[in-house]
């Protein structure tokens, strides 16, 4: 076998970042698989890109956050997924802070668009008044705006324990804390 030369490892990690950002972590991991095992001119040479300014921890993380909450995923989830690129607390701790997302509209945003059926239906039972006769056709729905905030019609806390428990149910495995789920009911 071959020695590996600084170069060939540089142009690999490049090549991995002109792809997407990677965590420092990444990078060895890659370059461990494709060029074999030689972790200390590994360590040399990422860690020139970082100095060079070419790797950045995070960069990776601020853009990682923004695709993550441009998907509806909340911040556990992409906490843990940067933690599992060994990013380190400090850097997602200030990532998070300088995002400017507001989780709970995002929260409230994405039960809107999961659930919009549900909140249909409760919207058309309220229509319907049942000390009145019953009406040959309901009035036209609104549409659901886009917007995270809901008109007074569209309550999420008029739903029903079990759909309330779904839609608990789904903010958590997106990544929402209890915190977030619970200000919408």
């Amino acid at each position: 076998m071959t020695d590996i030369k600084p170069s060939d490892v540089r142009r690999a990690a490049m090549d991995f970042l002109a792809r997407r950002e990677h965590s420092r972590y990444e990078i060895l991991c890659k370059l461990t698989r494709r060029l074999g095992d030689n972790p200390d001119l590994f360590e040399q040479e990422v860690g020139k890109l970082t100095n060079e300014g070419l790797q950045s921890d995070r960069r990776l993380a601020e853009a990682f956050i923004r695709a993550r909450t441009n998907r509806g995923q909340g911040p556990v989830k992409i906490k843990m997924e940067l933690r599992n690129k060994q990013v380190s607390d400090d850097i997602i701790t200030t990532a998070f802070e300088e995002c400017g997302v507001d989780f709970l509209a995002l929260a409230q945003s994405v039960a809107v668009r999961k659930f919009r059926d549900a909140l249909h239906k409760v919207v058309e039972s309220e229509v319907q008044d049942p000390e009145l006769p019953e009406l040959p056709e309901l009035p036209e729905l609104p549409e659901l705006p886009e917007d995270p905030e809901l008109p007074e019609a569209l309550n999420i806390k008029a739903l029903d324990v079990k759909t309330q428990a779904r839609i608990s149910r789904f903010m958590q495995q997106r990544g929402f804390s209890y915190e977030h789920i619970s200000s919408l009911y």
